[in-house]
């Protein structure tokens, strides 16, 4: 079984940090950047779970995050957002940066649905309240003390790292899944008790 975590980049043209982590603790870590690049990867390896770093939906009642539509009275956060407030600040979806990024997670969701069909399961998680929960304070540093990291790893790919360890704490009944199912969830750790899960 593999876990794919993706830190999904606002722009094509932009970094995305791709996780690949098996059952038995191995990672690997690429930047991809085009959705044809992170689709081809993820046909190559064949995860069983995806998890991304990126909203994937879009608050109930919305077509899209324009204030010009009528959808506009929507809302700007889903409940999920709303939920996991309670551990730090999040964004509005309806935010300039937010909002594109958001977008693409929606595309590249309805593509892997097509291109996948139920092969393998699809999570959205928020690594920067996952390094809280962790109690991370130097991600390279700390990740180091239970995977193997190369040497020349980035920013983005070290947030891939910790999408995919969320979907092992998912995997292993150790975590937290925010939000409504109809509209979008959040996954997260329960707490930093979850390490104890990569040592047994």
């Amino acid at each position: 079984m593999k876990i794919m975590g993706i830190d999904l980049a606002g722009k094509e043209e932009n970094p995305t940090g791709i996780c690949i982590l098996k059952m038995n603790g191995k990672i690997s870590l690429h930047t991809l950047y085009g959705d044809g690049e992170i689709l081809e990867k993820i046909s190559q390896d064949k995860p069983s779970l995806i998890v991304v770093d990126a909203p994937l939906s879009l608050p109930k009642g919305r077509c899209c995050l324009e204030k010009e539509c009528e959808c506009a009275v929507g809302g700007h956060f889903r409940q999920s957002e709303r939920e996991i407030r309670r551990y730090g600040p999040v964004l509005p979806l309806t935010f300039t940066g937010m909002k594109m990024l958001t977008m693409r997670g929606v595309g590249l969701a309805e593509a892997m649905g097509r291109a996948f069909k139920g092969r393998c399961q699809l999570k959205e998680t928020h690594p920067r309240t996952v390094q809280k929960i962790l109690g991370f304070e130097d991600l390279k540093r700390d990740l180091g003390e239970y995977f193997q990291m190369p040497r020349d790893s980035n920013e983005h790919e070290l947030d891939a790292l910790l999408a995919a360890l969320t979907g092992f704490f998912y995997l292993q009944n150790c975590s937290l899944e925010l939000g409504d199912r109809d509209e979008g969830t959040i996954i997260i750790p329960q707490g930093r008790e979850c390490l104890q899960k990569l040592k047994e």
